[in-house]
């Protein structure tokens, strides 16, 4: 159904985005002091779509976000700062928020409330979640719950990492008397310990996400509005050589919200090579719907002048091709390309682009 490109134990469904998650990090000797935290991207990222559902553009600019940091406890840390972002060929910044999050750790989970690890950091697959939201919205503010622990299979010596991610994304508020709704994101995203099965390794997928829009007492004409998301999955995975590795990702996923309901299957396969990354990736939907997805996935159109326009059926074929490089610790470069074929419209089109991320922890 699918061969894939490879992956390490933190991985995900399209390729390995390693170096370009946000990275936590304990020491214990900062404990009491005040620390001094940066982390900035810069970005460009060309679509060339020609297709009735998605708008083609260009993203080409950059994001910093100045924190500092003070652990009061050894279970406790707070960052407070401040967060631009700017995209070149327009006057002045395009967002300015301040930050802050506080941390709760307790052995490997951790309670996070304020500025959340989001986009990337959620491992969604990306019909669920886009790339494109690492640029397009760095920034989520609620609670999240996150879990990670990285351990050696039973009477082997093959590692794996069982990774949980809960989270609650308020986008939007509202109060009685307002004209706007309140909207909100809230996803799951599981991957289970693994099971050695005659050498491949073998894990469940669980993704889930809930997009509602509404409000009490306001004065909005607007619908109420739930969006719900699921994806089941399978991955079989199996090490080669140094650090190479075949993965296959297969997916069923959903949509719901009443009266409508779309279906889909995602299917990829993977190899990872220590200087490179290829994967082919399969997406078959019927009438799919999922806010935060990549907008080819969809079978509704984002395009700005195809409202109302749908395809029932969405049929794609797509090369990924990924090269990263690691210059020095905490600056990582990512160039990634993307041709596809949209078999339903007969078109092939592409996207690709070049990110530079800087974390100093």
């Amino acid at each position: 159904m699918a061969i894939l490109t490879a992956i390490f134990t933190k991985t995900q469904a399209q390729t390995n985005t390693n170096s370009l998650e946000s990275v936590y990090s304990y020491n214990r000797s900062k404990l009491g002091k005040v620390q001094f935290k940066f982390s900035s991207l810069a970005y460009v990222r060309n679509n060339e779509y020609f297709n009735n559902i998605a708008d083609g553009y260009t993203l080409f600019g950059y994001y910093l976000n100045p924190k500092v940091a003070y652990q009061p406890h050894e279970k406790v840390s707070i960052e407070l700062g401040g967060f631009a972002r700017k995209e070149f060929g327009t006057a002045g910044f395009k967002e300015i928020q301040p930050t802050f999050t506080i941390q709760v750790k307790q052995n490997d989970w951790r309670f996070l409330f304020g500025n959340i690890e989001g986009n990337i950091n959620h491992r969604m697959i990306e019909p669920l979640m886009s790339f494109e939201r690492l640029v397009s919205a760095p920034l989520e503010h609620g609670a999240q719950i996150k879990y990670q622990k990285t351990t050696t299979l039973k009477n082997s010596n093959v590692s794996d990492e069982v990774f949980f991610d809960l989270w609650l994304d308020w986008q939007r508020s509202t109060s009685p008397g307002q004209t706007n709704q309140e909207s909100f994101w809230n996803g799951l995203s599981f991957y289970s310990p693994a099971l050695l099965v005659k050498g491949f390794k073998v894990k469940g997928l669980v993704q889930g996400s809930i997009y509602h829009a509404g409000g009490q007492n306001i004065q909005s004409a607007l619908p109420v509005v739930t969006r719900v998301n699921t994806a089941l999955g399978v991955r079989i995975q199996k090490d080669f050589l140094t650090n190479q590795s075949l993965v296959a990702d297969n997916y069923y996923v959903g949509y719901y919200e009443s009266p409508y309901r779309g279906t889909a299957y995602y299917l990829n396969g993977y190899w990872q090579h220590p200087k490179f990354q290829v994967g082919v990736s399969y997406w078959f939907g019927h009438f799919f719907y999922a806010p935060m997805g990549n907008d080819l996935f969809q079978s509704y159109s984002r395009k700005f002048n195809s409202q109302g326009y749908y395809e029932p059926y969405r049929s794609i074929l797509i090369l990924r091709l990924v090269k990263d490089w690691k210059i020095i610790d905490g600056l990582n470069i990512s160039l990634r390309a993307e041709p596809h074929y949209d078999v339903q419209n007969g078109k092939f089109e592409h996207s690709e682009g070049l990110y530079v991320k800087y974390q100093l922890h």
